[in-house]
């Protein structure tokens, strides 16, 4: 498994990725945004970096990561992986491998993420990885922390 760019050969299947329980992706899923919207909120926003998961040869998830400007503190903003492939582990690989990007970031001591109350597989993946809850709600979404130090 591995983090790549997205570009003109791949941006279609990633935008096609959803984790809906039909076949099309809407615009805010569940859990997390539609992919369209968050590479549309980072060619806007620069500070975030945007990437496919791919594994095998296969795009199966997108991320987005980077300094949250409002909230001053480096976050993982986004992580999905695609229905078809749920279950089978590639949620906490993939969080790996975007931890270890994030870890190399000039200032990243900690990073920190948001997710909705009712996520239980994704807090469950969070606190596994040694995210810690921090108590406080932001936009109406738990608030983790992970710490370097």
């Amino acid at each position: 498994m591995k983090l790549i760019d997205i570009n003109k050969d791949n941006w279609l299947k990633v935008v096609s990725l959803t984790t809906n329980k039909g076949d099309m992706p809407t615009l805010c899923e569940e859990f997390v945004a539609s992919n369209v919207l968050s590479i549309v909120q980072a060619q806007y926003e620069n500070s975030w970096t945007k990437k496919a998961i791919e594994d095998d040869g296969e795009i199966i998830g997108f991320t987005m990561y980077g300094f949250d400007e409002e909230e001053s503190y480096f976050e993982l903003c986004r992580i999905m992986i695609d229905k078809r492939f749920q279950g089978r582990g590639y949620g906490s690989k993939a969080m790996n491998l975007v931890i270890d990007e994030m870890k190399k970031l000039d200032g990243c001591k900690e990073i920190y993420l948001s997710t909705d109350p009712q996520n239980e597989i994704g807090k469950h993946i969070y606190e596994k990885l040694g995210f810690i809850n921090t108590g406080k709600i932001i936009d109406d979404e738990e608030l983790f922390c992970l710490k370097f130090y």
